[in-house]
Formats: structure tokens, sequence, C-alpha cells
């Protein structure tokens, strides 16, 4: 493991960094105090070596499936590389979702064991308790583990259902690092702000170019926005680098160390990376995805829209407009129940990810179109709209259900519902319908307003209804009633 080679070549260099709160007590006072924490590279693998040792003594084995529930604190970080020391398929589960839903998804992925990494700081007297959820398996996978290597285990939305769990290994994220690195001018000495949940492929991405190149990890502290001066990379929504392109303007803070921001999540307004570059700030537009370890295309943000050229270790093609891709980063497959990975490759031997695109005769350059299938992007936050309108059709006074986006300023987009009730649309079943989903989803998912589908869509003709079309009406709906 690239932890334990550092310990041993960079043994007194800084791995990890992270400020906490510190209680002083004062006669009758009570204070509190700022104070940053550091680990070598030594101390981060004895940390990760007891924690390992740790589990190995309750029944943790190499192959086991362990879920891990956090966004992005240090004692998740901890968590996540000893799971990766044992050999167990590490899955981050975002800890908002609902018990149901987690217990769904464990059991889908046949995860042994759970550990909840929030609030914690993991040190050497305190280490990480884990749950045992479900029996090991007593059949001898070894032979199976050491061919394919299946290290960790990523959710990425599907059209119906659960999300499905994208499976990688070492390898492949290690290609993912080493291909964006030069661009994004990481080196040792450079400090990345973990500013992204592990739960999404982009915050894995951070823990993965630390490791690749032996920079310095910063986990959050009491505000991501007073960590930012203090790094020289971190990964941003553009309402983030909104944010904090104010603050600097409001508080002149000049001595920011943040020179390179990846951006990703929604759409990147132009003027936004102009104001950065007059900080000295370089932002980075790209496309990328799940299954590809992250990043694809990339680029220094410039006035074009497009999401800049290939990286290298990945390939690409264009097949009647629909980008397909493969190459070192490319995941195993989906996990399936049975140990088994389903294969992403389609019968030409590649990975066709419903991205509509063109590329530029004269550059070269990428631009993404928009998706053949129908989720959307809210605040950096993928939206299926079948998994909502499933949740709502399982209400037997609901006939029919729509879910679609609607622009947002601050967001990108937000959901909205189209209901057609059995008995006549009513502020008192829309309400029901509230309650129900709030139970179900995270919050970001829950639609914003709930319209009556006669209302947007008044002649129906008894045919299938376009979700283009319905989208169209929606449009022109709330342009009358502004």
């Amino acid at each position: 493991m690239l932890w334990q080679q550092y310990a041993k070549t960079k043994l007194d260099e800084i791995a990890l960094k992270l400020e906490i709160k510190q209680q002083n007590e004062s006669g009758d006072e009570t204070r509190f105090s700022i104070v940053e924490k550091s680990w070598s590279w030594q101390g981060l693998n004895q940390l990760i070596q007891q924690q390992a040792s740790y589990w190995q003594q309750q029944g943790v084995s190499y192959g086991d499936g362990i879920a891990l529930l956090g966004r992005y604190q240090q004692a998740l970080v901890i968590a996540y590389l000893s799971a990766l020391q044992l050999g167990c398929r590490v899955l981050v589960i975002n800890p908002t979702f609902p018990q149901s839903k987690i217990a769904e998804i464990c059991t889908q992925n046949e995860i042994n064991f759970v550990v909840d990494c929030q609030n914690t700081l993991i040190d050497g007297d305190k280490l990480l308790p884990i749950e045992l959820v479900t029996p090991i398996s007593t059949v001898d996978q070894q032979a199976a583990w050491f061919a394919l290597c299946p290290l960790t285990l990523t959710l990425t939305s599907g059209s119906t259902g659960l999300p499905k769990a994208v499976v990688h290994t070492m390898t492949q994220h290690l290609a993912s690092a080493r291909g964006i690195s030069p661009l994004l001018e990481i080196t040792s000495q450079s400090e990345w702000l973990l500013s992204l949940p592990l739960f999404h492929v982009s915050g894995q991405g951070i823990i993965w170019r630390w490791l690749f190149n032996s920079a310095v990890l910063r986990c959050v502290g009491e505000s991501i926005y007073q960590d930012l001066p203090k790094v020289t990379h971190t990964s941003l929504v553009p309402t983030q680098l909104q944010q904090w392109l104010s603050l600097l303007e409001e508080q002149h803070i000049a001595d920011s160390r943040l020179k390179h921001i990846l951006l990703g999540g929604a759409h990147i307004p132009t003027e936004l990376t102009l104001r950065a570059q007059r900080y000295g700030i370089n932002c980075y537009a790209g496309y990328g995805m799940t299954e590809m370890a992250s990043t694809v295309f990339a680029k220094i943000s410039d006035t074009s829209d497009g999401v800049g050229y290939l990286l290298p270790e990945r390939e690409y093609r264009l097949e009647n407009d629909e980008v397909w891709v493969k190459g070192a980063t490319l995941a195993l497959g989906y996990w399936q129940k049975g140990q088994q990975i389903r294969p992403l490759l389609n019968s030409q031997g590649w990975f066709a990810t419903r991205d509509k695109a063109r590329q530029d005769s004269v550059t070269g350059e990428l631009f993404i179109l928009g998706r053949f299938d129908n989720m959307f992007i809210s605040g950096g936050e993928n939206i299926q709209p079948e998994e909502i309108e499933a949740i709502i059709l399982k209400d037997p006074t609901v006939r029919q259900a729509f879910v679609l986006p609607i622009e947002d300023q601050k967001f990108g987009q937000r959901p909205v519902a189209l209901l057609d009730f059995v008995e006549g649309f009513s502020p008192q079943k829309v309400e029901q319908l509230r309650n129900v989903l709030q139970q179900r989803i995270e919050k970001f998912k829950w639609p914003i307003a709930y319209y009556p589908l006669q209302q947007i869509m008044p002649t129906q003709s008894g045919i299938k209804l376009s979700r283009h079309l319905l989208t169209q009406q929606l449009a022109k709906f709330l342009q009358s009633e502004e």
C-alpha cells in the first residue's frame, strides 16, 4: 500500500491535517480555541494499522464488505484506508439516507459490516467500532478475490430501484489519478482539501490523487471556507466557488494559497472562472462519471463551454452522438448479489454512457449536449426522476406522476412533480405525499412544487406522454404564472 511505502521513505513528512475546536477551562470560564492536528506518513500508517488490526480482532477479513457512513470526516478517511489495507470491499454511504434504504443497499451489495464515521476523531487511543450486519460467507472466494481485486463500491443512480454499486480496483483509481495530476499541477508539496463526500467518486478521486502524489490531505474543520486559504488545491461546485470569490472580495483575503480548483456538478458560468483568474486561481472544467473513476475529459476553464480533452489512460469514441468510453480507469462492473460483477462493456467492447456530445472539428474539444435519459443535477447531486416517481406511484390515489427539472439560480435545477390523482388534485393529498417522500428519500430530491398534470397538459388523447413535451409545457406554464 502506498501509505506503507511513504511511512518508510517519507516518514516525517506531513500527510494529513485537520483543525479541531478544543475546549479550555480557565477558572469558571470555558473557552474554545482552534487547534491544528497533523499526522506524518508514519503516524498515518500507524493509525491505519491499529484500526485494521482492531477490525481483524472483530472478525473482519479479506474480501468482506464494509459500509462506511460519513461525508469527509477524518475518521472516514482512516476507515476507508483501513478497509483497503485489509483487502475489503469498501462502500461509502450517504449518512442522510433513510435507515431502510441503507439496509437495502447493504443487503443488495452483500455488506457484512457497517461503521458510523460521523463526529469522531481517530487517534492512537480511539478506534472505530464495527457492527456485524450480515453473516460472513463460508464459501472460499480467495482465488476469485485475488484475480479481480474489487476494493471499492461506489453508488451511482439508476433509472429504477436502488442505486447500482460500481466496482473499482486500486489500479483503476491510481490510473485515474495518474492521468489528471499533471494538468492539475499536483506535486508532493500540494495540499488538497477533502471538500467532497467520499460517497461520490469525485470525493474518492481526491483521496487517490493525494496518495498517488504523496501530497498533503486536509480534512474539513469548522468550515470549508475557513480551510480554503490554507490549501493549494480543492474541488468545488460553482455555487461554492461563487461564495468563495465573494468572501475574497468582501474580506480582502490576501494570503490565500489556493491556486487550483477542479469544478463539477453543474453548469460552470464563464464569468465565474474569469473572476477566479483575477485572484490567480486556475479553475478546471471536465467531464467524468463514476464508472470511469471520475474525470475523463478536462481542461483549464476558458470562454468555451466545452469539457476539454481526453486525459491519458482513457479512450473514447462518438457513436451516433453518444459518448462511449473505456481504458485503464474503467470499473470492473456493477456488483450483483451472489458475489457477481456484471461487466460494463457492450458487444463492441465499450461502455456506452448515454451522454450526447459533439467534438469540435477544429480544436478537437468535446462538448456535452445533454443526456439521452432523464437524469438531472441539482446542487451537484444527481437526481433520477423515476426513483421519486416510483415512490409517489405506490400511493393508490395517484394515477400518474412525472418529476421534471426546472431552472434554479442557486442549484442549477430543482425537481417539481406533475400529478394526476384518481379523485382530483388537492393540497391535502399533496401534503400526504410530501410526508411520505420526506421519510423515503434525501432532502435534495424532494419536489419543491406540485402541479396538477391536467393543468400542464390539458389534452392527453390517451397516448403516452412525452417527457420532452411535458418539459416544454411546464416552462410555458411557469412563464405565464410570472
